[in-house]
């Protein structure tokens, strides 16, 4: 319980849903496509966001008659891409009750409730048949879990036969230690990082085979180099990730000092069932 009450406050902002659709209205955002394009940058909290959960799919071979599970959903952000993009069928989970509601409550706003169910639950303890689904996402969420090997023999169970786990996470990189907060973590007590090569390993102690494995940590790099070059608005910004997370400033900052002194790592990988 202690844990979960912390990864509640790490990313339980009050009322959260209610507010994301507040501002959209008074900012005149109303139909389902501008509320998708608007939340965009801000809807899915892992390094580059929509591009890399759409490179995920298709290296995962995603098609509509695919089931799909989200874990640590959040607001639902890659669930609604997946959707919109591919056309299959997600069922999202997380731990944070208020990423629960405010996926809900944005899912009903653009029309994706037949489309996506969200539960709230631990990745640890999932309410999940055997060989549920035909691919598993998981991204940027095993740095809040301790007990990665029980997690990934989750997944190998809950998935078909040559189903298959898209993975983009962080690992430990050869510099310590990491600077917090960041946005998975304000201090070390909720992060549990692991070395990209020992992590490899447990996919293969728990039976899976590696289809590929990539660092993109350049890449991340170089896309928010990219990013900060192009010239400023002036005009305040009402939708951005303040709206989700508290002290994006200088959790956002950290991230990129961690990933350029080379203490943390951008893993994405595809692993298949055995």
């Amino acid at each position: 319980m202690e844990y979960e009450e912390a990864i509640n406050d790490q990313y339980g902002k009050s009322n959260l849903g209610a507010q994301i659709l507040a501002t959209l209205q008074r900012e005149g955002i109303d139909t389902a496509k501008k509320i998708q394009d608007v939340l965009a940058p801000i809807e899915e909290l892992h390094l580059r966001g929509r591009r890399a959960t759409i490179e995920l799919a298709q290296e995962a071979n995603l098609n509509e008659y695919m089931k799909v599970l989200d874990i640590g959903c959040g607001i639902g952000g890659s669930a609604r891409t997946l959707v919109s993009n591919f056309g299959c069928e997600v069922t999202g989970i997380d731990l944070c009750e208020e990423f629960c509601r405010a996926a809900d409550l944005i899912n009903e706003r653009v029309g994706y409730i037949s489309n996506i169910e969200i539960q709230q639950g631990n990745a640890l303890d999932m309410p999940f048949n055997n060989n549920s689904f035909d691919v598993i996402f998981i991204q940027h969420v095993l740095m809040n879990i301790k007990n990665k090997e029980r997690l990934i023999s989750e997944i190998y169970h809950l998935l078909r036969p040559k189903g298959r786990l898209a993975l983009n996470t962080i690992c430990k990189g050869s510099v310590n230690p990491v600077h917090f907060p960041v946005i998975w973590a304000n201090n070390p007590s909720i992060s549990y990082l692991l070395p990209p090569n020992d992590l490899r390993q447990l996919f293969g102690k728990c039976g899976f085979k590696e289809i590929s494995w990539r660092d993109d940590t350049k890449k991340v790099l170089e896309e928010i180099q990219t990013m900060r070059s192009k010239r400023p608005s002036n005009k305040p910004r009402p939708i951005s990730l303040d709206l989700i997370i508290p002290d994006t400033r200088i959790k956002w900052k950290n991230i990129v000092r961690n990933l350029k002194e080379g203490r943390i790592m951008v893993i994405q990988g595809i692993f298949e069932h055995t």
